[in-house]
């Protein structure tokens, strides 16, 4: 497949732009080429730099605390903003490696959730709408998103470690939650990123997702447990492939 696009999770991504970590590393050194000489074009998703940024001891209580916020203008009057909690600060590792991996020519990719953390970024580093229109892409994205809650995975496992309630909204249910411990709450949260990340993923329509995830210690209700992937798979035809395996379906240079 001539430049195909590519999906970089995080435990990827990391390997090919951070040069301590790919130098005596042939897969990585093969993917870090191949994007220099614009043979796959490559995305990340916006939550590295929200949600998975917050420290994990933190999420429960950055939750239980957040507000959106909200702008709103009546007919021609100057717009009134009520500002919200402020974005979570960058980790430094990845202050210093998410410049590398724009200049190396990724783009992020969004999933929009009501009242989510969103990230203020130079448009020129946003993925552009081209097998798709906004629309399209938000609908495809939300469908996939949807059929991951119905498997008990993505935010729907979060909202059962809570007390299951949906319509209370996470932010409501955290703030009443006594049972979750801050473990257990980081590790709910690190599997809705991943679930949004391969819903922004689907709504693109970009050829490969390139992942080292095996679910390790995540349980079936995670998205990447075998039963659930094989589900998604064969419903959404998506090609999450692992980095060897991804250099050898698009033949690379070795």
């Amino acid at each position: 497949m001539p430049n195909p696009t590519v999906t970089f999770d995080s435990n990827v991504w990391e390997n090919i732009v951070d040069e301590n970590k790919r130098v005596n590393n042939t897969i990585y050194n093969i993917l870090y080429k191949s994007i220099v000489k614009k043979e796959v074009t490559p995305f990340f998703f916006e939550g590295i730099v929200t949600t998975e940024t917050i420290p994990k001891k933190y999420r429960k209580d950055y939750f239980k605390n957040y507000k959106a916020t909200i702008s709103f203008q009546i007919n021609n009057e100057k717009p009134t903003i009520r500002k919200g909690t402020k974005a979570p600060e960058l980790t430094p590792y990845l202050k210093d490696n998410i410049p590398k991996a724009l200049n190396l020519g990724f783009k992020f990719i969004k999933f929009p959730r009501i009242g989510g953390i969103g990230i203020k970024i130079d448009e020129k580093y946003i993925a552009k709408d081209k097998n798709y229109s906004l629309k399209e892409r938000l609908e495809r994205s939300f469908e996939f998103a949807k059929y991951v809650e119905t498997l008990g995975a993505g935010k729907k496992q979060l909202e059962n470690k809570l007390d299951g309630n949906s319509d209370k909204g996470i932010i409501n249910q955290t703030k009443n939650d006594n049972n979750t411990n801050q473990k257990q709450y980081a590790k709910g949260i690190a599997e809705w990123v991943d679930a949004d990340v391969l819903s922004a993923h689907y709504g693109y329509g970009i050829d490969y997702f390139c992942t080292n995830d095996k679910a390790s210690g995540a349980g079936e209700s995670s998205i990447f447990s075998e039963k659930n992937l094989n589900k998604i798979k064969k419903k959404y035809n998506l090609k999450i492939v692992t980095p060897s395996e991804l250099i050898n379906l698009v033949s690379l240079d070795v």
